[in-house]
């Protein structure tokens, strides 16, 4: 394989890199196999790098870089014990996690059920890149690139392990590799910075290397990314459409077999020259792209318990017309949208599924044709490939069918990712979403019935969302909290791009497009969507808006495997009553004087990230640890805990003798 060869010292054409710091940890984000698999076809040799991913098992195979990382950062209070608490627990379970994270292994038997390897992977992570350049939200890109550029002018190690960790990656990439072009796929607003910041440090390591920059971000922001210093130092030439076309004449023209003014889809860049768009369209079609490459990535060793990967079925949405998305709307001009065939479709799934052995094909499109995947599942059955696969869709008229709802089922469809802005058919419209409230628990009662859990993003700040329809929303939430899971709870955010950003007067905003950017950094990771801040005529205010998704977070408990749920709902059963509990080896108690509550004892679960408060009239802790209920009351309590996967019952019998407090967790 090209790869393979790539890592034995041949000079490769195009390093494609995909950056840190997303939650993107499922499965290989799809931008680089595809562009990968198009080069490879075309003879070319690449080597696809997720450094996203590659953090986590960095931290997993040199977990002592968590102690460095936590005392560099300090602190003497209860945040300073939690993070050194949590390092000494990745790092006593460091190879339970490699296990079962990298190397793939089943659980021991001794394993408690409680033990969750891969949530002790994302906080192992989490606390290796807290309060570094990778983790830093944004007041503007003008306060972006000059971090940016102080960084890269400074020892990495000054920036943090994290930071010094990554550098490492990018010496031994371009050690490897020495490659012609360096691709980065920025597909997330929080991987602009350490996108630029590598791109800084291959200029510097490998001056005659040339570097793009493409992916979503780009194809929002490349206007205003051209105009920034740091950019134009580092950057050759910023990809603002798919980048399979481009980089396959790039090299061309690199080759000399073409010249640069063939190469479609770029704004060229230099550090003292205006900004040069290329003139050419790009002609390749999606009909035109075989299926993804994942040849090189580690795909067996995500954050997922089962090996999935993904495909894609279309570029865009065919729909397009939903306001709020900058991604769909950019389908809205003629040939804007592009469609795959049945049959690439089930030759992309049947090409996943025989090369890698995948148990999953998430479809990951914005918004899938629900009827072209069915003919594609069907094609592929047909083959003799079966395999579940899971799609993102609208509440659309097509789910009103059971009989298609079932179809879908059969085929293997698990899970269908739907948008949610509320039940106000007024507000739909006014976002032109093309859907109709009133066949929302229809839609709801097939899907649960053909057993396809449906997973929901729920918006606030919908416009002018009056009282009213907020509760008759949040009704809805409520009435099928049983048969729904909930992913993710964000603002309407005005993305450059979207129609709300190009029109805000149709849909009663008032945008700030001079100021800072704003984001959703309450409620989403590294804050989400960025976007100009917005006023509403007429509507809630910001704060009121965020109190009303937290309403939702508190009332609606999701019954489908919810990610999202209120700290109080046990992700376990246990008994009812425990007289004497043994907490797992991740639970600790918080040390009385850092509590400052004296009258309990606060215990801190680090595998699921939650606090539990004890009354110490009803519980105390023993000298050995374990906890012994000295009421009724305690008995229950002590029971929730069990059920909540923080300890276990433990066998014996308890005497006031043995309850006496012991204060710090041994």
């Amino acid at each position: 394989m090209p790869s393979e060869r790539a890592g034995g010292g041949d000079r490769v054409d195009v390093l494609l890199i995909f950056p840190p710091q997303t939650e993107a940890r499922f499965f290989p984000y799809l931008s680089l196999p595809y562009l990968t698999g198009h080069l490879r076809r075309r003879g070319r040799r690449v080597h696809q790098a997720d450094l996203n991913i590659g953090l986590v098992h960095d931290v997993l195979r040199h977990p002592q870089t968590l102690t460095a990382a936590v005392a560099a950062r300090g602190g003497t209070g209860l945040d300073g014990w939690y993070r050194r608490a949590m390092a000494d627990a990745v790092t006593r379970h460091a190879g339970e996690i490699r296990a079962r994270v990298i190397e793939r292994q089943a659980e021991e038997p001794h394993t408690p059920a409680a033990f969750d390897a891969l949530r002790l992977a994302r906080n192992a992570v989490e606390l290796l890149v807290g309060d570094t350049l990778l983790t830093r939200t944004w007041r503007d890109l003008g306060q972006l690139d000059a971090a940016v550029r102080e960084a890269a002018e400074a020892p990495p190690a000054g920036s943090g392990v994290a930071v010094e960790r990554l550098h490492r990656h990018v010496v031994d990439l371009l050690t490897r590799c020495r490659p012609r072009v360096v691709g980065l796929s920025v597909a997330f607003f929080s991987q602009l910075a350490p996108a630029l910041l590598i791109a800084a440090w291959v200029r510097r390591l490998r001056p005659g290397t040339h570097v793009c920059l493409g992916g979503q971000q780009v194809m929002l922001r490349h206007e205003d990314l051209a105009g920034l210093t740091g950019v134009r130092r580092t950057v050759d030439a910023l990809c603002h459409t798919a980048g399979e076309e481009p980089l396959e004449r790039w090299l061309d023209a690199l080759d000399g077999s073409a010249a640069r003014a063939d190469v479609p889809g770029m704004t060229w860049l230099s550090p003292d020259g205006a900004a040069r768009h290329s003139t050419r369209p790009v002609r390749l079609r999606f009909r035109d792209l075989g299926p993804p490459d994942f040849a090189g990535l580690p795909i067996h060793a995500y954050l997922s318990e089962t090996t999935q990967l993904a495909i894609v079925s279309c570029v865009g949405c065919y729909w397009g017309r939903c306001a709020f998305c900058s991604y769909g709307n950019r389908s809205l001009p003629r040939g804007g949208y592009q469609q795959g065939t049945p049959a690439q479709l089930a030759d992309a799934v049947e090409s996943v599924v025989r090369d890698t052995g995948a148990e999953l094909v998430a479809i990951a499109d914005e918004n899938t044709n629900l009827r072209l995947i069915a003919r594609a599942m069907r094609l592929a059955r047909a083959r003799g490939v079966r395999v579940r696969f899971d799609v993102r869709a609208r509440l659309e008229h097509s789910l009103l069918e059971p009989e298609f709802c079932r179809e879908l089922a059969d085929l293997g469809c698990a899970q269908i990712a739907i948008g949610y802005e509320g039940t106000s058919q007024r507000l739909l419209d006014l976002l032109d979403r093309g859907v109709r409230a009133a066949d929302y628990q229809r839609i709801v009662d097939n899907l649960a019935d053909a057993g396809i859990t449906m997973r929901l993003s729920v918006m606030g700040h919908v416009l002018d969302e009056t009282p009213a329809e907020f509760e008759e929303s949040l009704r809805f939430l409520t009435d099928n909290q049983d048969r729904i899971g909930i992913d993710a709870l964000e603002l309407l955010i005005a993305e450059p791009g979207s129609r709300l950003a190009r029109h805000p007067e149709r849909f009663g905003l008032a945008l700030d497009t001079s100021g800072p950017l704003t984001g959703n950094p309450e409620l989403n990771y590294l804050g989400g969507r960025v976007g100009y801040p917005m006023a509403i005529g007429g509507g809630p205010a910001r704060a009121e808006a965020l109190d009303r998704l937290e309403r939702v977070f508190r009332t609606v408990t999701p019954g489908r495997a919810g990610r999202l749920s209120p700290p109080s709902s046990t992700p376990g059963t246990g008994p009812r009553e425990a007289e004497l509990v043994g907490p797992h080896p991740w639970v600790c108690v918080v040390p009385a004087e850092l509590d400052g509550v004296h009258d309990r004892i606060a215990i801190a679960d680090l595998v699921r990230e939650r606090f539990y408060a004890l009354p110490r009239r009803d519980v105390a802790q023993r000298a050995d640890g374990l906890l012994a209920a000295r009421t009724a009351r305690g008995r229950l309590l002590l029971g929730r805990l069990v059920g909540a996967l923080a300890g276990r019952p433990h066998p014996g019998t308890t005497t006031e003798a043995d309850v006496e407090y012991a204060g710090r967790p041994s």
